[in-house]
């Protein structure tokens, strides 16, 4: 399945700009599934699925005109901006006015004339009151936004259908980082003038304290990474983890684990050692 960076990039301001202020609780405990399912109905005529599990608000949409594909390529139809806006801002209004603390949101959305392909948002709301502080940039949001575009082969996927537990600060991380690693590395091993044949994607998991991250970078066919330009490639992956773990204050965790399948070899580093690297 090919993505197109352009459609793809049509979400941006929706989830750049997705944020309200809010004052005052407005919404009491057990009153959230609701209070999001009645304004998305009254307001832009959405029938949505709600569920709320711990601190954790999930939401789900099947409806035309989120998904378009060509040939084989599934991508964002041009009204998915306003439609996930639209759902965000929703979601936004209630949890930042609910005087029952929800930590992160989940929205999973997806069009019936796609069947099997689903968009899959996921926020930490801390980040979010960050932003509408002008603690962080909206760039900043966005890069903290999970947002995935996926092809699953399930006709149709619900809530109902799903396992939802409560979404945690250490695994959401890891989800994140993934990502965060990925996109610097693309970008790091130019600049390190690394011959580099694919970087597919990086995988992350949070277990028993520990964070694991698996570098799918694979050189030129017939060619093979050395000693520094493998470092290298820690390094970058490194650094990025580093970064953000400080950036969210998060310390319960005890090492990170760096490992590169095409070589076998791994990096394992404690989380003192982890602070050179910002």
């Amino acid at each position: 399945m090919a993505r197109s960076p352009k459609l793809l990039r049509l979400a941006v301001c929706a989830l750049m700009l997705g944020t309200a202020s809010a004052c005052g609780p407005s919404y009491r405990r057990g009153e959230l599934v609701k209070a999001v399912q009645e304004i998305c109905a009254a307001e832009y005529h959405y029938t949505v699925s709600a569920r709320q599990v711990g601190r954790t608000l999930a939401l789900s949409l099947h409806r035309e005109g989120i998904l378009q594909q060509t040939d084989n390529q599934i991508e964002l139809a041009p009204s998915a901006n306003e439609i996930l806006g639209n759902l965000i801002e929703t979601i936004h209004r209630v949890v930042l006015s609910a005087d029952e603390p929800i930590q992160f949101y989940l929205l999973l959305v997806s069009d019936p004339k796609v069947p099997g392909a689903y968009v899959t948002v996921a926020r930490y709301v801390d980040d979010v009151r960050r932003a509408n502080a002008s603690i962080i940039p909206p760039t900043e949001l966005f890069l903290r936004t999970i947002f995935e575009l996926k092809f699953v082969g399930t006709p149709t996927l619900s809530l109902d259908q799903l396992i939802l537990n409560d979404i945690q600060l250490g695994p959401f991380l890891s989800w994140q980082l993934s990502r965060r690693i990925q996109t610097h590395l693309t970008e790091q091993l130019q600049r390190h003038d690394i011959p580099v044949a694919e970087i597919g994607q990086c995988t992350g998991e949070f277990r028993n304290g520990e964070f694991v991250f698996t570098l799918n970078v694979a050189p030129q066919p017939g060619a093979a990474f050395n000693d520094a330009q493998l470092q290298q490639i820690f390094q970058d992956a490194a650094t990025v983890i580093a970064q953000v773990l400080a950036r969210y204050r998060f310390t319960d965790f005890t090492t990170v684990r760096l490992i590169h399948p095409p070589t076998g070899r791994n990096l394992l580093l404690p989380k003192t050692r982890l602070e050179i690297f910002r």
